[in-house]
């Protein structure tokens, strides 16, 4: 999926923390109540920090696309996090989504986890995340309620998508 003309998309360094730390805030916010209340918005975007991707990125070895305007300024469109096999986050602000930033980022993220030499990556998707996964080649594995920072309950979804070795192109295999 093609970026949105004045977008670049660049690797993340702890110097951006506060920058991710706004976006994420501002996704959660502004997205997040098209499928959960208030109350459960407002836990799950609680807690929040930079040091939190500062050791994201430092300890757990998660590592982070950024799009942002090729003007700079500080102010992200989206990012996308991952480690190993999985999607961590992606998080799009509310003025970007439905624009094509986060398949953008998606992407490139698969790939690097391919490249790395995974057969499936996964994700822990909100429910308002799901029809974009599933654009994406991603088929929901079960759904579970999950711990908020703020302490609430929210209701996610299992999901993965699996890639072929010789192609790196994903494949559809049924649900069991």
């Amino acid at each position: 999926m093609s970026l949105p003309p004045g977008l670049i998309i660049r690797a993340g360094t702890p110097g951006d923390a506060a920058f991710i730390q706004r976006v994420h805030e501002e996704a959660i916010r502004g997205l997040g109540p098209r499928a959960y209340s208030r109350a459960q918005v407002e836990s799950w975007a609680s807690g929040l920090t930079p040091d939190g991707y500062v050791r994201a990125m430092n300890q757990a070895g998660e590592r982070f696309l950024l799009a942002e305007p090729a003007t700079g300024g500080g102010r992200l469109a989206s990012f996308c996090s991952f480690a190993g096999n999985r999607i961590v986050g992606l998080y799009t602000h509310p003025q970007w989504a439905g624009r094509g930033v986060g398949g953008a980022l998606l992407g490139r993220a698969e790939a690097a986890i391919v490249a790395d030499g995974h057969e499936r990556i996964g994700i822990t998707a909100t429910l308002g995340g799901r029809a974009f996964y599933e654009k994406h080649g991603y088929r929901v594995i079960q759904a579970r309620d999950s711990r908020t920072r703020g302490g609430l309950f929210v209701a996610v979804l299992e999901m993965e998508k699996r890639f072929t070795e010789a192609s790196g192109h994903a494949t559809s295999f049924p649900l069991s």
